[in-house]
């Protein structure tokens, strides 16, 4: 087989890999359900923006009133897209594998489950185990769930860069 058959069977089978991937990312990307959404959400906004303005016109606000309402719902808006774009690590991962807890951070997470602070509700375990040695750690705090999860996670993930080794920083619940 001389040379010029070889890069036309090459060219001809990377054709017949490429051409069905073309159509079917521009499928992806027109895919209707995905429209639909964002259309629906569009028309839930300006609903909504229709009633305030009514109900602000027809109860004579002022116009700070008015600024500060769709200031309001502006924020409410940015706020239910941060967490629609919630990163996956603030998730839970309980129903993920949990690797065994080993050693102190196994009775650092019996200690965890029984300790209750009334000032400090919120609490957050993390565990990472890299296949030689393991790391843990537990945040209290009174901000919220979420502000104690960044915590533990925020420790593990310096705790592994200095490490040198990567190993994924899971977050247990207390039981």
């Amino acid at each position: 087989m001389t040379n010029l058959n070889k890069l036309f069977a090459l060219t001809l089978l990377m054709t017949l890999i490429n051409v069905p991937m073309y159509f079917y990312s521009k499928k992806l990307v027109k895919n209707p359900a995905n429209q639909q959404e964002v259309a629906a959400a569009e028309q839930e906004n300006s609903h909504q923006h229709k009633a305030e303005q009514g109900h602000a016109s027809a109860s004579d606000q002022s116009g700070k009133e008015q600024a500060a309402m769709q200031a309001a719902a502006a924020d409410q808006l940015n706020q239910d897209m941060a967490n629609e774009e919630k990163p996956e690590r603030f998730k839970s991962l309980a129903n993920l594998y949990r690797p065994p807890l080993y050693g102190k951070c196994k009775k650092l997470f019996e200690r965890f489950n029984r300790k209750n602070f009334p000032d400090k509700p919120y609490k957050a375990f993390v565990y990472s185990f890299d296949g030689e040695t393991a790391y843990c750690a537990d945040a209290y705090t009174d901000k919220g769930q979420r502000e104690a999860e960044e915590i533990v996670i925020r420790d593990c993930e310096e705790h592994n860069a200095g490490s040198g080794k990567y190993s994924p920083c899971r977050i247990y619940s207390s039981e």
